[in-house]
């Protein structure tokens, strides 16, 4: 018997490639003759790049750079055989590594973000794919652009510091030389969401409140995405407040998407297109896929519904294993055939957290006894 574990990363607690391995585990030592692929999945959130390395390969680079607030790290990306870079938002201007009570839209910024892109062309990256997820960050891409060579003006002709609450003073922009060499970079925009740039399912609304905004800050912040998308709209004519998915990362992907070559594409598709994921599962008898917590928002195309969906096109059966398992989820509907949820029989969501290898390798050894 054969069987694909491809779950996403239990956050907070372990990696999709420790999730995967555990799960293999604990069916081994009921199956131990059955064979176990492990395909490591995330969506363009952190764990991107640990996921195409697991599954494409390639090569890891560290990278000097800055954080949401200019604070000097390091960070990695991958570069892969074919000259394809690999890079997350996240590690260079990510939420999780910035203490709570620190965060601040309305100061950070997606440089840092830039500073990898620039790191890895100049490495020879010909394509760039970029996830979106995990950042702290709603300046609509003025970072990256800045780090790139663009440079926003208020209306004093002064330039600005690409964060969130400059957006509300551009009144120009313009491109230096250095940046026409990204002109001819390929870019994939790697995220999970659809939200538009700006308005009430618009970045800043949507998101900027669990990156530490106010409510009063958060209305600047979705003026100031709404005069960038205004001036981007009359001097390119290109309308970011229409743009599917140009809300990700703080209006990252949209602020991109107006000067670069860009795709958005949901991040699930981008690993499983580049590492042929589909094969596996073709080529499966049981599929097993997971999520730290699975509610409502796995059913609008979350990564376990993905591998769900792809399950059924090859009628194979699909389980679903979590951490916590929301009350009004049917997971009938979803499209899987039984669900394994750690928080069961007593279990408290900080035990499933801090016990999570334990708990997927016994996870795995009920699944194996139901085969």
């Amino acid at each position: 018997m054969k069987f694909l574990i491809a779950s996403d990363s239990f956050k907070g607690s372990l990696s999709a490639e420790k999730v995967c391995r555990k799960i293999e585990e604990g069916i081994k030592n009921i199956l131990p003759c059955s064979s176990a692929v492990c395909f490591p999945l995330a969506d363009g959130g952190e764990g991107t790049v640990d996921s195409f390395f697991a599954n494409c390969g390639g090569r890891m680079i560290t990278a000097e750079t800055v954080n949401c607030f200019f604070e000097p790290i390091h960070a990695r990306y991958l570069m892969t055989d074919s000259g394809t870079a690999v890079i997350e938002t996240a590690a260079a201007s990510g939420i999780v590594n910035i203490p709570a009570e620190r965060l601040n839209p309305m100061r950070a910024s997606t440089y840092g973000t830039g500073l990898l892109i620039k790191d890895a062309v100049e490495n020879g990256a010909r394509n760039i794919i970029l996830g979106l997820g995990g950042s702290a960050t709603n300046d609509g891409g003025t970072g990256v652009l800045s780090a790139l060579g663009i440079d926003f003006f208020d209306a004093d002709s002064n330039i600005l510091e690409p964060v969130g609450e400059s957006l509300v003073k551009i009144s120009d922009f313009s491109q230096k030389e250095a940046f026409g060499k990204y002109s001819r970079i390929k870019f994939t925009l790697a995220c999970d969401v659809e939200n538009v740039f700006c308005g009430k399912e618009g970045a800043a609304y949507v998101f900027a409140r669990q990156k530490g905004a106010d409510e009063k800050q958060t209305e600047q912040l979705d003026r100031g995405l709404d005069n960038l998308a205004g001036l981007i709209n009359d001097k390119l004519k290109i309308d970011l407040r229409k743009c599917k998915g140009a809300g990700a990362a703080g209006g990252l992907a949209g602020g991109l998407a107006a000067f670069l070559d860009c795709e958005i594409k949901p991040g699930f598709s981008v690993l499983s297109e580049a590492a042929d994921f589909e094969r596996y599962v073709a080529e499966a008898d049981i599929v097993i896929t997971g999520e730290g917590r699975t509610d409502s928002q796995t059913s609008y195309g979350k990564l376990p519904l993905r591998v769900s969906e792809l399950s059924k096109k090859h009628s194979k059966p699909c389980i679903l294993v979590c951490g916590q398992l929301a009350e009004d989820v049917d997971i009938k509907k979803m499209g899987f055939v039984k669900a394994f949820v750690l928080t069961e029989k007593g279990v408290t969501p900080d035990t499933a957290i801090k016990n999570a290898s334990e708990y997927l390798v016994l996870k795995g050894e009920e699944i194996a006894k139901m085969y």
